[in-house]
């Protein structure tokens, strides 16, 4: 414990150490039928941390994390933090080729039974599994019995970086955002102080591993002492039976993607469920429909609610907490003010980095402050372009690339994208790696990948393609048969919504593609060309 006494905050592992100290019999994780204590929890972590340590897990190695939601997930996450190594978040469901882009910078790799192994393992050096299936796994339940837990120890991750989580890339490959302890457990104890969190507080996870909304809900929990309920992800699908699950599991507080909200209220039939208990909905990650914002402050009139922004680079950067004038008036949502120890700017768009004087005016959202991130694995070009020296002289601070702008009472407000970026469902996607994906089909002779605005998910995601003469294609299957190779080759949020087959994709008087255009109007299949 004097490791811990002396640097507290030097690893997202001294909040767990300090949840089993103070709260060791309450339930830390409730997940289907199952649950586990923080004491259980704790043993648990620190036991596998010693098998994993064995294979090489130390400060400065990436750990690849591919899990469904489960309790095991939970002990792995907290079992990586136990060794000082950093993890890295993979979701199961998405491509091979995907993946395997990924895994090539983790030396080594967990998974659940429940999840495929990769077909080729090439520099995994050790795994292990909930079912054993040959020689190269060890099932969590075997490490328990094998190996003595590690002293409870604070194992500072090496440059502080706790984990990566990939995003979309514009050049079409996925980049790594490296997110520190200190911006995870700045968070979790901002959030644990806002919004009056206790140890009788049960927290909903219903983001995904690899979204940075799911750091939330695990750490803001262990700094509470709090119960995590991750969320089977087959419930996401069946919004009713989801409500029915909150409600049976006394869940008090939710955070999520609006979209995932909107089909919780639309279909999930709230009022029939005894949801008396849920006290906070928080929401980030997409602007927030306010015909969508009124349907939820009807259904759940107890909740507090509370709007969350900022990109995966910052974490929660700023909030804005509800009012009921914000569900009677038609404006949209602001984003608030930042949270603590947080500081935001607005500067020109065209790439200086001094504050717009006119505070009032518009421009390009600049962030400082614990949250934001030290950069992007392995891409200096990349780092060095988006961390800029903080205009107060203090560290570093992100460029965001959103255009936004603060009223008279300093309240900022989210305007758009500077870029082409869209956000969809919760994430922040480049339509660039959408092309890139979709270019590598032999038949497309050009693709354009834009937004188009949708009340309920913010956005969605439509592709203008445009086939080689010669195409293959049957031209009555050809939409099916985009999908399906989309489907191959991009995760299941970035494959698009609508598609519309062009003749040929119009150019502006430079020459590149006319996006404006796609989005006003009819593909030119249905015109005349000049």
């Amino acid at each position: 414990m004097a490791s811990l006494e002396k640097n507290p905050h030097a690893s997202i592992f001294a909040p767990l150490i300090r949840a089993a100290d103070a709260h060791g019999p309450r339930q830390a994780v409730e997940f289907a039928d199952q649950t586990i204590t923080y004491r259980e929890l704790l043993d648990r972590s620190l036991r596998l941390a010693a098998a994993l340590t064995e294979v090489g897990a130390a400060p400065g190695a990436l750990v690849a994390f591919s899990f469904k939601k489960s309790i095991d997930a939970i002990v792995a996450l907290f079992a990586i933090a136990r060794t000082g190594a950093t993890y890295v978040p993979l979701d199961p469901t998405w491509p091979n080729a995907r993946l395997q882009a990924i895994r090539a910078a983790a030396p080594f790799e967990i998974w659940t039974g429940t999840v495929t192994p990769p077909p080729e393992l090439g520099n995994v050096a050790a795994i292990f599994t909930t079912t054993a299936s040959d020689e190269a796994t060890r099932t969590f339940e075997s490490i328990q019995k094998s190996h003595e837990p590690l002293a409870i120890d604070i194992v500072p991750p090496a440059n502080d970086i706790a984990n990566v989580l990939f995003t979309s890339g514009s050049t079409g490959t996925p980049k790594g955002v490296q997110i520190t302890s200190r911006s995870l457990l700045h968070f979790a104890n901002w959030g644990v102080r806002t919004f009056g969190l206790t140890p009788d507080d049960r927290l909903a996870n219903h983001a995904p591993y690899n979204f940075d909304l799911s750091t939330f809900d695990i750490f803001a929990a262990v700094a509470a002492g709090a119960c995590m309920c991750p969320i089977a992800e087959q419930l996401r699908m069946f919004p009713y039976r989801l409500a029915q699950d909150m409600a049976a599991r006394g869940i008090t507080t939710w955070y999520s993607v609006p979209s995932a909200l909107a089909l919780l209220v639309q279909r999930g039939k709230l009022t029939d469920h005894d949801l008396s208990k849920l006290r906070r909905v928080l929401f980030a990650g997409e602007v927030m429909p306010k015909p969508l914002l009124r349907d939820i402050a009807a259904a759940l009139p107890e909740a507090d609610l509370a709007n969350l922004y900022g990109p995966t680079e910052t974490n929660v950067c700023t909030w804005h907490r509800v009012s009921s004038q914000d569900i009677e008036d038609d404006g949209p949502l602001p984003i608030g003010f930042p949270i603590d120890s947080t500081r935001a700017w607005l500067i020109p768009d065209e790439s200086s980095a001094s504050p717009i004087a006119d505070e009032t005016d518009t421009g390009e959202l600049l962030i400082a402050g614990p949250t934001v991130t030290t950069g992007y694995l392995n891409d200096t070009s990349l780092t060095n372009d988006k961390l800029i020296a903080a205009p107060d002289g203090d560290g570093c601070a992100y460029r965001t690339g959103d255009r936004c702008r603060r009223d008279e009472d300093g309240v900022l407000h989210f305007l758009g994208r500077i870029d082409r970026m869209i956000k969809a469902r919760g994430h922040r996607i480049e339509p660039g790696e959408i092309e890139a994906a979709l270019e590598a089909c032999n038949d497309i002779k050009e693709v354009a990948v834009i937004a188009v605005a949708d009340e309920t998910f913010g956005n969605r995601i439509k592709a203008c393609v445009s086939f080689d003469t010669n195409a293959a294609i049957d031209q009555n299957d050809r939409q099916t048969s985009l999908i399906q190779f989309a489907r191959q080759r991009l995760p299941s949020y970035m494959v698009p919504d609508l598609w519309e087959i062009w003749e040929y994709l119009p150019r502006t008087e430079r020459g590149k593609i006319d996006y404006r255009a796609l989005s006003s109007g009819a593909p030119l299949s249905e015109r005349r060309r000049s």
